[in-house]
C-alpha cells in the first residue's frame, strides 16, 4: 500500500482519482489547490503526489518547487497531471516533477496513473523519460491554447513589474508572488508561498499591519509613504485590493519599495531646513555686522576726538579687539549661510581649538571634562576656520552623547610625519609632514559594523551627534587634502584622528609678505560719494568717516531713491557705496540701473554679508571693490583711494 496525495481543483477529477487508487488498496488524501495541499503536507508524507498543473492558490509548478525545497518531502514521487498538455510545452523536469500525464480519456489516463505505482524510486529511469504520457490520445484545442497563451502573457507582465505583486487568501496567506516580491523580501518563492503575509514585516510593524488589514472592508486600502512599513530593511508602501472570485474573497497586494524615495525626501527636507537655517544665519550676521559697524566706527571716531591718553587708549584697544572678535563670529555664521564655501587660510590648530572650545563647551554635559594637549612649536595648516569648527562641533557632540554620566574628552594636536607605510594603509594621503588633531572619549564605543560604516553617507546610529554626521566630517577633511581614521571598541571609547597637511615655515613667511598691512596714514580725498544704505546707525558713522576724509556725501535710503539721484543729480558723482539689502530692492537690481544712468560711475559694494554670494554677482557685473562691515576708517580710506585713483 502506498500513501498518495491527489491535488486538483476539479471535484470530478478528485473523485475519479480517489476511486481509482483506493480500489488498488492505496491510502488517498485530496486537496483542491496548492495551499490546501501544503496544510496537509505539514503532517502527512506521501509516497506519490498527483498534482494538477493549473490551479488557484498555488499552481502545480510552484507547489512542486516548494515540495522539492522541503527536506522531508524531497524524495516524494511527484506527478503532474495536466489538462493543457497538448496545448503547452511543459518542462516538468525543469521544476522538479518526475513525470507528466496528460488528462484525457479515463481509460488511457488510468493506465498511466496506475503504472506510476510500480515506479520504485524517484531516480529510476523511465522508458520515456521527459515525455508526456497520454498525448497520443489527445489533440490540441484552440480555446485552451489561447487561454494558456493569455495566462503566460500576464505572467510575463507580472514577472517584469518593478513593484511586488502578491495574491493572498481571505486569511492573509500568500499564494502568489512575482520576482520583484522575492527580491524585495529577500525570501525565495518556495519559502514565501503559503506563509502568513503579516510575517513579511519587521517585528515592530507586525501588529500595526494586522490591525489595519483586519479592519479592511471591500474597499481598496492604500498604506502610503506617510506610514512606511519595514520589509527586509526596506521601507514599503502597500495597495491592497479585495477581489471576490466565485464567492471566494482574495486580496491582491501591490508592494512598492519607497526606500530611495524616503531617503530623497529626507535629504530634501534636510536641505530645506539647512537653507532656512542658512537664511536665518545670514540675516543675523548681516544685522549683527551693521550693529557692529555703529559700535566699532563710533569707538574709532571717539578715540580720534579725544586727546591721547595711555589709559583710555588701553580701554579703546580692548573694546576694538572684542568688537573684531564678535565680527569673526559673524564671519563663521556667514560661512554656514554660504552652504560650506571654503576659504582656507593659515591656521594654527592649537589656537583654533582654544578659540572654538568655549563656544562649543556650552552644549557639552557638565559632567564631561575636556582636556587639551598641544605639542610645542606646532606647524600650521591651510584650512577653512568655519568648516573646521563644524568638524570639531560634530565630533565633540558624538563623543558627548557616547558618554554616560561622568567622562573625559581629550583633544590633542601634534606634528606628525607620515611615511609610505602609513599612506598604504590610508589611501588618499601622501607622505610628508602633517598636523594631527585627535579627539578621544571614554564613552561606550562602537562595534566593528558601526565603526566600519560610520563614515558612509546616510549612516546613522542612536549615538549619532546633533548636526552633521561623520560622513560630512569625512567630506570636509577630504576637501582639505587630509585624512581621517576612527578607532573604537565597545566599552573602550572612541578616538577620531584628523590629519591635515602642514605648511612649511617658508610658505607661511611668503604668505605673510603678501599680506598688505593697513596704512597708518589716512588717505584724504575729494569728490562726491553716493551712499546707498538704509541702516541709520551705519549711515551716520560712515557719513562722518567720509566727511572726515574730505568727501561730500549724498545718502539714498532705498534703491528707488538711489536710481532717482543717479538720474537727476545735476553734478558729478565720483563713487557709490552700495549695500546689498535695501528696503525696496536688492543691490544687485539697483546696480545696473544706476550704471545705466551714469556709465562712468565707480561702485564699491559694502555689506554685512561676505563677499561670496550677492556681492560677488555685483562685482562680476562690474563693481570695483568690496568692503565687509564692520570696517575701520583706515580700511575705508584705502579702498576709496584705490578705486578713485
Amino acid at each position: 500500500m502506498k500513501r498518495i496525495l491527489v491535488i486538483d481543483n476539479h471535484p470530478v477529477m478528485l473523485k475519479y482519482m480517489t476511486n481509482l487508487l483506493e480500489r488498488e488498496g492505496h491510502q488517498v488524501k485530496t486537496a483542491e489547490d496548492g495551499l490546501s495541499a501544503l496544510d496537509i503536507l505539514e503532517t502527512y508524507v506521501p509516497d506519490i503526489i498527483y498534482c494538477d498543473m493549473v490551479m488557484p492558490r498555488i499552481d502545480g509548478e510552484k507547489l512542486c518547487r516548494i515540495v522539492r525545497s522541503m527536506p522531508v518531502l524531497k524524495d516524494v514521487f511527484f506527478v503532474i497531471v495536466s489538462g493543457i498538455a497538448s496545448e503547452a510545452e511543459i518542462d516538468f523536469r525543469g521544476f522538479g516533477a518526475d513525470l507528466c500525464i496528460a488528462k484525457g480519456p479515463f481509460n488511457v489516463m488510468s493506465e498511466h496513473v496506475l503504472n506510476v505505482l510500480s515506479e520504485p524510486k524517484r531516480d529510476a529511469s523511465l522508458d520515456r523519460a521527459g515525455e508526456i504520457l497520454g498525448l497520443e490520445s489527445l489533440y490540441p484545442r484552440s480555446v485552451a491554447k489561447e487561454l494558456w497563451r493569455s495566462k503566460r502573457h500576464f505572467e510575463i507582465i507580472l514577472d517584469h513589474m518593478s513593484e511586488g505583486m502578491l495574491e493572498l487568501t481571505s486569511d492573509w496567506r500568500i499564494v502568489y508572488v512575482n520576482p520583484s516580491t522575492v527580491s524585495l523580501t529577500g525570501i525565495a518563492e518556495e519559502r514565501i508561498l503559503g506563509t502568513d503575509f503579516i510575517n513579511l514585516f519587521h517585528e515592530s510593524h507586525k501588529q500595526s499591519v494586522r490591525e489595519v488589514v483586519e479592519a479592511m472592508d471591500d474597499r481598496p486600502l492604500k498604506i502610503r509613504t506617510n506610514f512606511p512599513l519595514l520589509v527586509n530593511g526596506k521601507q514599503v508602501s502597500l495597495y491592497i485590493l479585495p477581489v471576490r472570485d466565485e464567492g471566494r474573497l482574495l486580496y491582491i497586494v501591490i508592494m512598492t519599495d519607497i526606500t530611495e524615495k524616503r531617503v530623497a525626501e529626507a535629504r530634501l527636507q534636510q536641505a530645506l531646513k539647512m537653507e532656512a537655517i542658512a537664511t536665518l544665519a545670514g540675516g543675523i550676521a548681516h544685522e549683527f555686522n551693521n550693529a557692529l559697524m555703529g559700535i566699532m566706527g563710533n569707538i574709532e571716531l571717539l578715540k580720534m576726538d579725544l586727546p591721547e591718553n595711555e589709559k583710555s587708549d588701553r580701554y579703546f584697544e580692548i573694546m576694538k579687539r572684542s568688537g573684531y572678535r564678535m565680527s569673526r563670529l559673524t564671519d563663521q555664521l556667514l560661512a554656514y549661510a554660504q552652504g560650506g564655501k571654503y576659504q582656507p587660510k593659515d591656521l594654527a590648530l592649537d589656537d583654533f581649538v582654544m578659540e572654538t572650545l568655549p563656544i562649543l563647551q556650552h552644549d557639552l554635559n557638565p559632567a564631561v571634562r575636556v582636556e587639551t594637549h598641544f605639542q610645542k612649536d606646532m606647524a600650521h595648516v591651510m584650512a577653512d576656520h568655519a568648516q573646521m569648527q563644524m568638524v570639531l562641533s560634530a565630533i565633540l557632540a558624538n563623543s558627548n552623547e557616547a558618554i554616560e554620566g561622568e567622562g573625559l574628552i581629550k583633544i590633542t594636536v601634534e606634528n606628525q610625519a607620515i611615511d609610505d607605510n602609513f599612506t598604504h594603509q590610508h589611501p588618499g594621503l601622501k607622505p610628508g609632514p602633517y598636523v594631527c588633531l585627535t579627539i578621544e572619549d571614554d564613552g561606550r564605543g562602537m562595534d566593528e559594523e558601526t565603526r566600519n560604516g560610520i563614515l558612509e553617507p546616510f549612516f546613522t546610529t542612536k549615538f549619532q551627534g546633533r548636526g552633521m554626521g561623520m560622513a560630512a566630517v569625512h567630506g570636509i577633511v577630504m576637501n582639505h587634502d587630509g585624512g581621517i581614521t576612527v578607532d573604537s571598541e565597545l566599552g573602550k571609547g572612541t578616538g577620531v584622528r584628523i590629519y591635515l597637511p602642514a605648511i612649511s615655515a617658508e610658505s607661511r613667511a611668503q604668505g605673510a609678505k603678501g599680506v598688505k598691512q593697513p596704512e597708518i596714514e589716512l588717505n584724504t580725498g575729494e569728490g562726491t560719494i553716493l551712499m546707498i544704505e538704509d541702516e541709520e546707525v551705519v549711515v551716520k558713522v560712515t557719513q562722518t568717516m567720509l566727511e572726515m576724509l574730505g568727501y561730500r556725501v549724498m545718502v539714498a535710503g532705498t534703491g528707488k531713491d538711489a536710481i532717482h539721484m543717479a538720474k537727476t543729480f545735476d553734478g558729478r558723482i565720483d563713487l557709490a557705496l552700495l549695500d546689498i539689502k535695501l528696503p525696496d530692492m536688492d543691490g544687485g537690481k539697483v546696480y545696473p540701473l544706476i550704471m545705466e544712468a551714469r556709465p562712468d560711475l565707480k561702485v564699491i559694494v559694502f555689506s554685512g554679508y561676505s563677499i561670496d554670494g550677492p556681492a560677488r554677482e555685483i562685482l562680476d557685473a562690474g563693481a570695483r571693490d568690496f568692503i565687509q562691515k564692520p570696517f575701520s576708517l583706515a580700511t575705508l580710506s584705502e579702498k576709496l583711494k584705490k578705486v578713485l585713483e
